[in-house]
């Protein structure tokens, strides 16, 4: 796995462990052994157990076997163990975890990652160019934690030279060079196979090294030639120039974009999930609207960070695919809220407007000991009107009273409680009970806004 990759990989992670892992079922399930001893059982306790656990075993066996002087047979292999059963019980796990049990360490363990991987990248902090020597004894620290107490504490040893340079190295690299940029060698990794083609196709041509070497150079030449032609032909002009550098710092100061539909308020009678909002249009004398599928804001993020244009998104179809995001924004009250995009409103009949409805959303207590809540994230369910209501309730929202986008994930351990292992959100009928049992969270580690991976000077 890449830097790139892990990085996308880890913002996510955290939320389906919580789905995948959990307390075991009230009937003790078999212990299995790896290297010869028992661990604890990994399955869930929605998991199939019984005759089918040995019809897989059969299935998936590959005749790989332990044979006496093989120096390579899995068994010696000492990665990739899963954590001893009696792993809660040890000193160290009760000096680390305390009375925590296994299921919520083994999360918390990859909350920390994701809470690392955002600090090295700079993920939503104001001042994203300065690294202080505070930020990198915090970062330090973190990693020691990971690695040490996290890592080590459930999964054994784990010598790898990875780990070794997280928990060693990581702040004498922070001090040295003052960013991560040269450690990611995603770019080049992808370059590699162009340069292996171009290598091969020179090795064949001219009859030695400085023919050879006489035309990259002349080939270098032509071509940053061309890009200097190339920048004096698109060079703007005054104009393009003082547009250029006006950049919007409010919603209020963005035109509106996109291809507008008009919608005549029967219409949105026939959808359920706005039809309080039709309801009201209708008793206000209301009889069409112009809608659209996108609407642009500039994001008010609260740590500090500078505003930037954000694409709030509300249709059944983009792309090919349903898109209704989920917002942060303000009450009339001035507090702070969420909810979900339903639609993009440009004009009540002929007074231009430039709001969104959005079915909100409410705060609820999360479970006792909840490792996401203690990460940052914010338990939400949906909001009702009233007690027979079938959907959430909407709200007209202007929108520049919408602070940003928001990153919500579904609660997956509650749904796999409720539903099974294999739940997932399209497979669950949308009924009004499930839509009150519904349960989300926000999610601190998504990127809103990061430090450059390829600064240009």
């Amino acid at each position: 796995m890449t830097g790139r990759s892990w990085r996308h990989f880890s913002v996510f992670w955290p939320f389906v462990v919580a789905g995948l892992i959990g307390p075991p079922s009230a009937v003790a399930a078999p212990t299995s052994a790896v290297n010869g001893s028992d661990v604890a059982p990994a399955e869930h306790s929605f998991a199939s157990t019984g005759a089918g656990a040995d019809a897989n075993d059969i299935l998936t066996d590959d005749g790989w076997v332990c044979l006496d002087g093989d120096d390579l047979a899995v068994e010696d292999e000492p990665l990739g163990e899963l954590p001893d059963r009696d792993v809660a019980t040890s000193p160290r796990y009760l000096a680390v975890f305390k009375d925590k049990p296994v299921h919520d360490a083994v999360l918390e363990m990859f909350c920390k990652a994701a809470q690392l991987g955002g600090h090295l990248f700079g993920d939503n902090i104001a001042d994203t160019c300065t690294i202080t020597e505070r930020d990198v004894r915090a970062i330090e620290a973190d990693a020691e934690t990971l690695g040490i107490d996290y890592l080590q504490t459930l999964y054994g040893r784990t010598n790898t030279s990875k780990v070794h340079r997280l928990i060693y190295h990581l702040a004498d690299e922070l001090r040295a060079r003052g960013n991560l940029w040269e450690g990611d060698t995603s770019l080049n990794e992808t370059l590699h196979g162009a340069c292996k083609r171009m290598y091969k196709r020179t090795n064949k041509r001219g009859p030695g090294v400085s023919l050879q070497m006489m035309r990259c150079e002349q080939t270098q030449v032509q071509v940053l030639k061309e890009i200097e032609e190339d920048d004096e032909v698109y060079k703007p002009g005054p104009r393009a120039a003082a547009a250029a550098v006006s950049v919007s710092t409010h919603t209020a100061d963005l035109s509106f974009s996109g291809r507008g539909k008009r919608v005549t308020v029967g219409d949105l009678l026939a959808t359920p999930e706005l039809q309080s909002m039709a309801e009201r249009l209708t008793s206000d004398g209301i009889r069409w609207v112009t809608v659209s599928k996108t609407a642009r804001i500039v994001a008010r993020f609260e740590w500090g960070a500078a505003g930037r244009v954000q694409y709030v998104r509300a249709t059944p179809s983009f792309m090919g695919k349903a898109w209704y995001s989920f917002v942060k924004y303000e009450s009339h009250a001035g507090e702070v809220q969420w909810g979900r995009a339903r639609l993009v409103v440009r004009s009540l009949e002929r007074q231009a407007r430039s709001c969104i409805v959005v079915q909100r959303l409410r705060r609820v207590n999360a479970d006792s000991g909840c490792v996401l809540t203690a990460y940052g994230c914010v338990r939400l369910a949906w909001d009702f009107e009233s007690v027979g209501a079938d959907v959430p309730a909407l709200e007209i929202v202007e929108s520049t009273r919408i602070l940003r986008l928001e990153d919500v994930q579904v609660d997956w351990s509650d749904l796999s409680h409720r539903h099974g292992l294999r739940a997932m959100p399209s497979t669950v009928a949308r009924t009004p009970i499930e839509r009150r049992a519904a349960r989300y969270f926000t999610n601190p580690f998504y990127p809103w806004t990061s430090r450059e991976l390829v600064p240009t000077l």
